[in-house]
């Protein structure tokens, strides 16, 4: 359990390279996301922790546009449902959306366009439920001064850093993920193996980097996935 500049902070302590503060705080953005990729297939995993539901209502008949929060951080849209119809639309391509079709919903399809889902079909009225898979987003370092919450170990939770009251979690997520709450040692790792490369320093690199590979694993084979 840590929050992104505190786990930044305790690498930079532990290596006692104050001056590669802005590297390691590179570092631990791109091995979070590296936590998301399995090198030897090139595929994501989609970790449970990173879906996202949500219901809107449709106020225009097709094609209604849902605009991806996020182009950045999102991985996949995983299902659009909608509750009155107690149909899942399926994703199509829209120029061969209704070939060869018996099937009475053909005309109800998704497809995406740029950073927006269109979704077809007459709509106007209903609602859509939506789950999709979002990357944890890319935090910034923080001085000490700038910091609102740490996770403070002997409570064994996080505090707000004014006073040591308890935190939103709004003001939690704004400082941390859940890769950094139960995996800081496997990030630790992924940081190290990456500023050793950079320090030209190739036996440490390489046990970082097996650490790291035997930590990412566990990572998956523990972290529920669909």
């Amino acid at each position: 359990m840590t929050t992104f500049s505190q786990l930044v902070d305790d690498v930079v302590k532990e290596l006692l390279r104050p001056d590669q503060l802005e590297n390691i705080a590179t570092y631990t953005n791109q091995t979070i996301r590296e936590l998301h990729i399995r090198p030897s297939t090139q595929s994501q995993t989609f970790f449970d922790a990173n879906r996202v539901e949500e219901e809107l209502a449709v106020l225009t008949d097709g094609p209604w546009l849902w605009s991806i929060p996020s182009v950045t951080r999102f991985q996949k849209l995983e299902a659009i449902y909608c509750p009155q119809m107690n149909l899942y639309i399926q994703e199509k391509t829209p120029s061969v959306a209704f070939r060869n079709s018996d099937d009475p919903f053909h005309n109800y399809y998704w497809y995406r366009t740029g950073p927006q889902i269109a979704v077809a079909g007459a709509l106007a009225g209903l609602d859509l439920q939506l789950s999709y898979f979002m990357y944890p987003r890319t935090f910034p370092y923080k001085l000490l001064v700038n910091r609102i919450v740490k996770f403070d170990a002997d409570l064994d939770a996080y505090v707000l850093i004014a006073g040591g009251g308890t935190p939103t979690q709004d003001q939690i997520d704004a400082e941390t993920a859940w890769p950094l709450q139960r995996w800081p040692d496997a990030i630790k790792e992924g940081v190290r193996a990456k500023l050793f490369k950079r320090l030209g320093d190739s036996d440490r690199t390489r046990m970082a980097y097996s650490a790291f590979e035997s930590m990412r694993m566990a990572v998956w084979n523990s972290e529920p996935s669909s």
